[in-house]
């Protein structure tokens, strides 16, 4: 975010992730991380009373009802949640859930709901909204997108427009640039963060290529002419 507060506004924007050497990246999911936090009286286990850790629990559960039936993170249309950590015992617990958000995701009545039901079943959790961000869907025939093609077809191959369901630079440039944008670069994605993540020579020299006549061709556009970046989903950055 810091960069596209503080550098000026460019025509046009690739953001380099892999995406496979004919891969050209349109989409991204948002994101939405919560802390929740619940304090409860020490007390015997037996005592039938709602202990820390159930709490937790509850409100975990609370986020998948309201994610509905469909939510995973198999599908770039809708939401998927992540148990990222829980901790705690009887008297103290804590929840780290991260959600990636489809676009069009309403993050700030997502947890003023969630909140609202913890105050009607009587808890004193403590929800925190850690990070959010929007998701971000360029367009298909975007100036980006079709330089990036004619780069992948001069050198044989396919372009491959992907939707991606984690998030990446796009996402928080998105917010403050509203410029054509797509996200390029050789090796597999599925790697990333991994003890196996690697990129192919072969796939490297590709990706230069591509880049090479990509550049050339947005080099020819008249300054300010590239449009609009397309659309995205709403605002994060909750609170």
């Amino acid at each position: 975010m810091h960069i596209g507060r503080t550098l000026a506004r460019p025509d046009a924007l690739i953001v380099g992730e892999p995406s496979g050497w004919p891969g050209i990246v349109i989409g991204y999911k948002g994101k939405l991380d919560l802390e929740y936090r619940v304090d409860c009286p020490a007390t015997h286990p037996s005592n039938p009373v709602e202990k820390a850790t159930e709490s937790a629990a509850a409100f975990w559960q609370d986020v998948l009802e309201l994610l509905g039936p469909e939510q995973g993170h198999a599908s770039f249309a809708t939401p998927g949640a992540t148990l990222v950590g829980m901790r705690g015992d009887i008297t103290e617990a804590r929840l780290d859930v991260s959600i990636r958000t489809p676009v069009g995701f309403d993050q700030e009545g997502f947890v003023a709901t969630l909140r609202e039901r913890d105050q009607v079943r009587g808890r004193d959790g403590r929800l925190t909204v850690v990070n959010g961000v929007r998701a971000v869907e360029t367009e298909r025939r975007g100036p980006v997108v079709r330089a990036l093609s004619a780069g992948i077809r001069s050198i044989g191959g396919t372009p491959r427009p992907t939707l991606k369901t984690a998030t990446s630079d796009m996402n928080t440039l998105a917010e403050v640039w509203d410029i054509p944008m797509a996200t390029y670069g050789p090796g597999d994605s599925a790697l990333d963060h991994s003890d196996e993540e690697h990129i192919l020579v072969d796939d490297y020299l590709r990706g230069i290529a591509v880049l090479s006549t990509a550049l050339g061709e947005l080099a020819t556009l008249p300054t300010g002419s590239a449009g609009a970046a397309g659309s995205a989903g709403e605002l994060g950055g909750v609170s």
